[in-house]
Formats: C-alpha cells, structure tokens, sequence
C-alpha cells in the first residue's frame, strides 16, 4: 500500500475519527513538491481548500507543464492531491501561505506551504519543499558540508517565525529530504517563545548536520520533538549527523529509489517498520561522515565546486535536462573534467582515493 492507496484505503476517515498520523504528515510534505505557483497565495490568511486547490491544479492552462516534476519526484504527486481532495480526510484542509523561490546566484532552492485541518481551530502544518529537479537544489545540499547554513534554511527560519506570529497555535513542522533538515533547523533556532509552541517535528529521509550543530544546546531542546523516518537503504537521509528517535521504514524499491516515499509500505497508521538498516546504509553513513570529518573545509569546497562545475559544463539546469541528451552532456563532462588544471585535478583525484579507502576499512570491519 503507497499513499495514494492509503488515501482511497483510510481518506472517508476524518481526524475527529481518526486522529493525523505519521502518514498524514509525509502526504502534506509530498504535497508541497507541487507546483502552486499562481494558484496560492503567499498570505497566511488567504486560505483554499485541497478540493479548491486542485480544481485550480486541473484547471489551469499550463496543467501539463505543471504536473512535470521532473526525473526524481513521483509523479504519482499529482493524482495524490486529487485522491486527497476528493477524500473526507483530506478534501477540506485549506493551504496557504506558498512561497516558491530559485536563486541561481545564491544557490538557493527553497520552497514552503502551511496546511490547516477544516476546523476553525486547528493547528498549522509547515511542509517545507525537499530538493526537486534543479541541480542548483542539489548544490545547496552539498553546500551544508562546506556553510555553517544555506539561504534555504535561513528562509525556513523566518518562514516559521512567520506562521508563529500570524497564530497562536501549536504548530506541526515537517519536510520530505532536504525539507526534512529545513524542519528540524527552523524549528530549533527559532526564538524560545515559538519553539515552546512546536508540538511535534517530521523528517522524512532528510540530510542531517555536521557534528557541531547537532551538539548546539538550542537542537537537544527539540529531541523530544523529533521524529526521523528512514528507508532501510537510504542515502539521502545518510548524508551528516543525526539526532533522535527514528524509524526504518520497508520500502519496495531498490537502491537509492527507496528515497521515493511512494515505495514505503504502510500500515493503518504508520510505516510496515523494520529492525534496522540494510548493511549498505550503515557502511554509507559511517564512511561519508568519516570521510568528511577527516578533510579540511577548504578540500570540502574544492571538491562540492569542481564536482558541479563539472556535472554543469553542458548547461543543464536540471536533472531532467542531464538525462534528455545524454550524450551530449556526458561529452561535455568529460571535457570539463579533462580541461582541470592539474592541481585541482590532483587534489580531487586524492580526495576520491581517501573515499575510498575509508570505505574499504568501514566494508572489511562490518564483515568481520
């Protein structure tokens, strides 16, 4: 059972009958990969139905362009909000408050929507956006090993502080990959009197951080709160330090595809949870990290910067625009990377071999 199962399965259940879950919270979260550009507005308080809101998706001119979200988001996204808008659990939770932005000479992708339940009186839910198709959205993820923060995460900060000041209620925060690390960022160093009112946090398969900020005082304040979810391989979700509880979800697809949340098996009211991690995962988690720690920042730059300069030579944009003409990308990789000056190439060349021995030393111990 995927989400779209669990809608048409559980969605003539209301949540005065069946309280929201954990799968409820990763359907809003996927949710906000949807492009609302024109069909919601950015005002807190200009609030439309998911029924509303879909009406608007279908019927907008652009519906095909819209409903393109490139090579690494389902695109079962899309039948998702109409399944969600036609159920009773979901047809009448209102969205709002949608801020889209790309930022190439920042490097900055960020993306952020607030959902309330029907009742006048319910909580807000703020799904932060993951990494879409745009390779500059990728950029910014592995620009967390090198800045001690990204502009996507200072927008998430002031984003949340935002929702706080416009109500008075308890508030629900949540993200999908790097929405997951957006979560959990806002809502540990927003100010103490808006983190008091965080009722609970949900990171789906998100990077985490580098060691010190997961040691910073104002992050240990928000453990109680925080939720993790994982598939039993997971990469993304891999990537820095983590904190707190979590959960190992069973997932139907193999390798770096079980980052897909539409490949997590489900249960009435949660995740079909495993023991553990799938060897893969732990011998990836505790390689990169080793890896990392062990280079200076400056080696971490040198490394991030070549690697998207090469993989941008041929001037795509998005993963999508990587996979169309193939070739004539991979040609231009080639090049970009053979035309290195030789110290750059060398330095990286001996970054790639320290990779790789950490994790032939990490491979030989977990045999043994």
């Amino acid at each position: 059972m995927d989400l779209n199962d669990y809608v048409e399965w559980r969605g003539d259940l209301s949540f005065s009958n069946s309280a929201f879950c954990d799968v409820d919270a990763l359907i809003l979260c996927q949710l906000s990969y949807l492009n609302f550009d024109g069909l919601l507005s950015e005002d807190l308080r200009d609030k439309i139905s998911l029924a509303q809101l879909w009406a608007s998706f279908k019927g907008s001119p652009n519906f095909l362009e819209r409903s393109d979200l490139g090579a690494l988001i389902s695109q079962k996204t899309v039948r998702l909000l109409e399944l969600c808008a036609a159920s009773e659990r979901f047809g009448n939770i209102r969205a709002c408050a949608y801020v889209s932005k790309i930022d190439l000479e920042n490097e900055e992708q960020f993306s952020a929507v607030t959902f309330f339940e029907g009742a006048s009186n319910a909580n807000p839910f703020v799904a932060f956006r993951g990494t879409d198709d745009t390779i500059v959205g990728w950029k910014e993820d592995f620009n967390l090993a090198i800045e001690e923060t990204v502009p996507a995460q200072r927008d998430a900060l002031e984003y949340l502080e935002a929702v706080a000041k416009a109500t008075r209620k308890k508030i629900l925060v949540g993200g999908h990959s790097k929405g997951g690390n957006l979560a959990v960022y806002s809502s540990a160093f927003v100010q103490p009197k808006t983190q008091k009112r965080i009722e609970r946090v949900f990171n789906f398969d998100g990077p985490g951080f580098r060691q010190e900020i997961i040691d910073d005082g104002r992050v240990k304040k928000i453990i109680p709160l925080l939720h993790s979810y994982y598939p039993s391989l997971s990469i993304v979700g891999m990537l820095f330090r983590h904190a707190g509880e979590f959960t190992v979800a069973q997932s139907g697809a193999s390798g770096v595809m079980q980052h897909d949340p539409f490949s997590w098996f489900l249960a009435p009211r949660g995740f079909v949870s495993l023991g553990g991690f799938d060897k893969t995962t732990e011998i990836f988690y505790k390689t990169f990290n080793e890896w990392l720690e062990g280079i200076s920042k400056e080696k971490r730059s040198l490394f991030v910067e070549t690697l998207f300069k090469v993989l941008t030579a041929g001037g795509a944009k998005t993963n999508s625009e990587l996979g169309k003409d193939w070739f004539k990308q991979a040609a231009a990789i080639v090049k970009a990377a053979s035309e290195l000056d030789r110290e750059t190439r060398d330095e990286i060349i001996k970054l790639v071999q320290h990779l790789f021995d950490v994790a032939a030393r990490n491979w030989t111990e977990k045999k043994n």
